[in-house]
């Protein structure tokens, strides 16, 4: 059965976009671009984030741009295990949202990322994995863990195909603010 984001089932984890790990990874800016285009769009579309971060007394806290898109919803739950959802307090925040439809973004997408989604999809929750809001240190690591997601069971997305999938249509409420956050994307990507 073909699976769609709806508005309403949907949540986002953002995961480990912290500042020490940031300089190390294949097209940080990319990535970082990527992710705060889809929190803002997220934002606009009152779609709920989760945030980790890996041991933020060693690698830092989230980055400042993405802090900054996430705005109110900047609570970071740190963790240790590699999978967010190895921490109980992740799983009962997670669990507190009522959503069945998870989507991924963040650090890195071999280990936190690929074991986050392999740990939701057995948990039974549907699986997005934002393809352009990934890194890791190497692409053939990017390349490898998105496929394995896909292979598992997860839907592989972009960052705009996800926005404008959650938004239907033109006539949504919510088309022009989210398409010029696009917009303006576009123009600073150029």
């Amino acid at each position: 059965m073909v699976e769609r984001l709806h508005q309403d089932r949907a949540v986002l984890i953002v995961v480990d976009l912290q500042e020490k790990f940031l300089p190390v990874l294949y097209e940080p800016d990319r990535l970082v671009e990527r992710a705060v285009l889809l929190i803002k769009g997220l934002k606009v579309l009152k779609v709920p984030m989760l945030v980790t971060e890996q041991s933020p007394e060693k690698l830092g806290l989230t980055v400042e741009p993405v802090r900054e898109a996430l705005g109110d919803f900047y609570r970071p739950i740190s963790k240790t295990s590699f999978s967010p959802l190895g921490s109980d307090e992740f799983r009962r925040a997670l669990a507190a949202l009522r959503r069945d439809q998870i989507l991924y973004c963040g650090i890195e997408a071999h280990v936190c990322v690929l074991q986050g989604v392999l740990q939701a999809l057995a948990m039974g929750y549907k699986v997005f994995v934002v393809q352009d809001a990934l890194s890791s240190r190497f692409p053939e690591e990017i390349s490898i863990a998105v496929s394995r997601m896909s292979s598992a069971g997860a839907v592989v997305v972009s960052t705009e195909m996800v926005l404008y999938e959650l938004l239907q249509g033109a006539d949504h409420p919510a088309f022009r603010e989210v398409q010029s956050l696009i917009k303006e994307s576009a123009r600073a990507h150029r």
